[in-house]
């Protein structure tokens, strides 16, 4: 089916916007135009705080969110979106705060490096540096329940939730009680050629594939595509969302089964009628607003699983 007419409307608002397509587009100038067009905050937030976590990069900033001051409440480390090489801490804002306090948790949002500047695996260093620092209990997330961790993100969020998730795995390290990827891509594949939009089409992927991992024979790595691993059992139990219109949504959801064929338990939806970059349109998107009540429902089932 054609995207939805809502999922239209927002599609012909940013193409009208963009002066070029985004892979012509210095990305300094995608940069400022994100920051130009972020969602105001309007709801109420019991603390906000942004500190930097320590690491071997010089240090990750972090923005914490806090629905109340009460002890033992779980953490969601969020990474977001914009292709490893745009975005910061105030595009989920409101959406973050939400999040926040429908879920009853601390969220960890992750600024993390961005390419070209940063190349892989610049990223996933600091979204890992992050992860050890929320495991550790630090005195900045006031007596939070470290053994309940969900890691999640959009888009390149999500795909350094697949690889963080690989990562943890790998090395025998403790792992978060699920992750919570939103159409993030598991392997650096386009797969539906033909479901281009504005916001995302394949010469819009290799371009920032390109920025993130220069050589394409380092796009195989573990680092870059952790779909590629023979093996995907002992990973984290997943929720993971796919659009209908989306150039990689065939290898995510391939991944996704083949996950489940190893005995993760893994939770698939795919959004007919939406595009790749939807889910934080709540605002504007009926379809978005759902996703969010199902992740709030989805995360309430599993921190009631460590309880």
């Amino acid at each position: 089916m054609p995207l939805s007419p809502e999922a239209q409307r927002v599609v012909d608002a940013s193409a009208a916007r963009m002066v070029k397509p985004m892979n012509e587009t210095p990305v300094e100038d995608l940069r400022a135009a994100l920051a130009a067009h972020a969602i105001p905050a309007t709801t109420p937030i019991h603390h906000r705080q942004d500190i930097v976590v320590p690491s071997a990069g010089g240090g990750v900033p972090v923005r914490i969110y806090r629905p109340s001051d009460a002890p033992g409440l779980p953490v969601v480390q969020w990474m977001h979106s914009g292709g490893f090489a745009v975005g910061n801490l105030d595009q989920n804002e409101e959406y973050l705060r939400t999040l926040s306090i429908a879920s009853q948790a601390v969220i960890v949002s992750v600024d993390y490096r961005l390419a070209p500047e940063h190349p892989c695996p610049a990223a996933l260093d600091d979204c890992r540096a992050v992860w050890e620092w929320i495991a550790s209990a630090p005195d900045e997330l006031r007596s939070v329940d470290a053994t309940r961790v969900v890691i999640a993100g959009e888009s390149a969020g999500g795909a350094l939730t697949f690889a963080l998730s690989h990562q943890l795995r790998d090395e025998g390290l403790p792992l978060p009680v699920a992750q919570i990827s939103l159409y993030g891509t598991a392997v650096m594949e386009v797969t539906n050629p033909e479901h281009a939009t504005a916001l995302l089409s394949p010469e819009d992927c290799y371009w920032f594939w390109g920025m993130y991992v220069p050589d394409p024979a380092d796009r195989t790595s573990r680092q870059a595509s952790p779909g590629l691993a023979p093996d995907l059992g002992g990973l984290p139990p997943a929720l993971v969302v796919t659009t209908e219109i989306d150039p990689t949504r065939d290898g995510t959801e391939e991944y996704a089964r083949r996950m489940q064929e190893a005995g993760v338990p893994v939770d698939l939806r795919r959004y007919e009628g939406m595009m790749h970059g939807f889910a934080t349109m709540t605002t504007v998107l009926p379809a978005a607003k759902e996703l969010f009540g199902q992740i709030v429902d989805y995360l309430a089932e599993v921190f009631a699983r460590r309880r």
